[in-house]
């Protein structure tokens, strides 16, 4: 789902500032990503935010919050879905938690694309 502008300055006002932090795109729309783990992302008018299950689930029972779904029938259950137009500091504290959740997971081995893009440099 294509990131609406709001979606975009609020994504990039919240961002870790962090050396170790990479910005791609997945699936169209721009996210960060540590060790390989995606952490923080924007979908269509919305932010998502790894925080582990556990956490997820307690941050979707918050008016304006829940587990991310990218598709019907479809649930991503480590991370929180929530409008971009929610507090910025709200944001930037939940960047920074999701940052510390995936720098924290196994780092994921290099996909066929990100080896085909570096024979091409």
């Amino acid at each position: 789902m294509e990131p609406t502008p709001a979606s975009l300055a609020a994504f990039h006002a919240a961002l870790p500032t962090d050396p170790r932090v990479e910005t791609k795109k997945m699936f169209g729309s721009p996210c960060a990503f540590v060790n390989r783990q995606m952490f923080f992302g924007t979908f269509g008018d919305t932010l998502v935010a790894r925080v582990g299950p556990g956490r997820a689930a307690t941050l979707a029972a918050e008016p304006g919050r829940r587990v991310f779904a990218p598709g019907p029938d479809r649930t991503w259950p480590d991370y929180v879905q929530l409008d971009a137009t929610a507090d910025a500091e709200v944001l930037r504290g939940l960047a920074a938690e999701a940052l510390t959740w995936a720098d924290a997971l196994p780092s994921r081995r290099e996909s066929r694309a990100d080896r085909k893009a570096k024979s091409k440099r």
